[in-house]
């Protein structure tokens, strides 16, 4: 059987099973159990005083999560940084090389937790934290399982599955029809056109090139990686920057553009997406939706307290208008997302946050870096 149904199974499977490996899913966790835990979670957590949380950037996420958490839980406070995963994991070791631990809990990519945190050897266990019935009822999530990005399903738990466009575009300069198929962003007149997410670091350009690699297969997808390069004006790492140049005219396409955009749009930045190309599908990523438990975390109660709270209705329909992300739960609406965002009937996915997918093989490794490398 394959592992991810394996996967599947083990999380579906009955409620004696489940009391095994996960206890707090299973109905033998009381009221007066998970009341206590949260009772003293919460008085350990107002002595604390604050959670330390890292994740993405932008003002309308932090304001999101700053004011919504500080509103539900007012005796404990939130300090809150964002930048792309791979910045997060690098200030993190920096940190912990020095002997500094000043960080309780991280929200970002799967690629992210699987390629820096994992081995960093820097997470500890999510379900022990997860108490609340309305986080750990299964009826409330998708698939009737909680999603877990590593193998071990423990470290790395996925909240947001949605569509990942794979391309931007400037509407003044270019029509849809133009590019919706991979093989037209290799005409000739896109040469020099098109700007590239440094497909090396997690992030979305990354995602783009690991799903290249899985829909074309390694041989072609090292020509079209080849061919790709070529026609790119600029390989860059400043989502937010690219993304202004697309809406600017600078360069009129954007491979990878990065779930930013969605906060940018919001802002006013107008440019046309691509949500998935005719020719091969697209695929299906957690984005920055996913968390991870830091080890040796400064304010364990209050990071308990934060981690129950996102993952409630309330904490994830914040956390799903901030970024416009599809949550996970059922219950939180989707009528305010962009509609590039929602997965659509009938279209081929590639499901690439696991920890098989979610980072680079050596072979993939090293091509990117023979052609994209600093």
């Amino acid at each position: 059987m394959n592992n991810r149904y394996m996967r599947a199974a083990l999380l579906l499977g009955t409620v004696g099973f489940l009391s095994l490996v996960w206890p707090n899913a299973s109905s033998a966790q009381t009221k007066a159990t998970w009341q206590e835990k949260w009772e003293k979670a919460l008085t350990e957590a107002k002595k604390e005083g604050k959670v330390v949380v890292m994740g993405p950037p932008g003002d309308l996420i932090r304001d999101a999560m700053t004011q919504g958490f500080k509103k539900a839980f007012p005796d404990i406070s939130i300090e809150y940084s964002g930048a792309r995963g791979g910045e997060l994991a690098t200030r993190v070791k920096a940190e912990r090389d020095a002997g500094i631990y000043s960080v309780d809990i991280v929200l970002s990519g799967t690629s992210t937790a699987n390629a820096y945190f994992k081995p960093m050897k820097a997470l500890d266990p999510i379900e022990p934290a997860l108490i609340l019935p309305e986080v750990t009822d299964l009826k409330y999530w998708r698939d009737g399982r909680l999603e877990f990005s590593d193998r071990s399903t423990r470290y790395n738990l996925v909240f947001t599955t949605q569509n990942n466009a794979p391309l931007i575009f400037n509407p003044a300069q270019v029509k849809a029809d133009e590019v919706d198929e991979l093989t037209k962003l290799l005409e000739p007149k896109w040469k020099g056109k098109i700007v590239v997410q440094d497909p090396i670091p997690s992030g979305t350009g990354q995602g783009v090139f690991r799903w290249l690699w899985h829909v074309l297969g390694p041989e072609k997808a090292t020509d079209y990686y080849r061919k790709i390069r070529t026609q790119a004006a600029a390989i860059d790492r400043d989502q937010r920057r690219q993304i202004e140049w697309v809406a600017q005219g600078k360069y009129p396409l954007h491979l990878g553009p990065g779930t930013i955009m969605f906060q940018l749009s919001k802002r006013g930045l107008k440019f046309g997406v691509v949500s998935e190309f005719k020719d091969y599908g697209g695929y299906v990523t957690a984005a920055f939706g996913s968390a991870m438990l830091l080890n040796k975390a400064p304010h364990p109660n209050a990071t308990t307290v934060f981690l129950n709270w996102l993952l409630t209705k309330e904490g994830q329909t914040a956390w799903s208008k901030a970024m416009g992300y599809v949550s996970r739960r059922l219950d939180v609406p989707t009528d305010y997302l962009p509609s590039y965002w929602i997965p659509k009937p009938g279209v081929k996915y590639w499901h690439g946050y696991y920890e098989e997918d979610a980072t680079l093989s050596p072979e993939q490794e090293k091509v990117l870096q023979e052609l994209f490398g600093r």
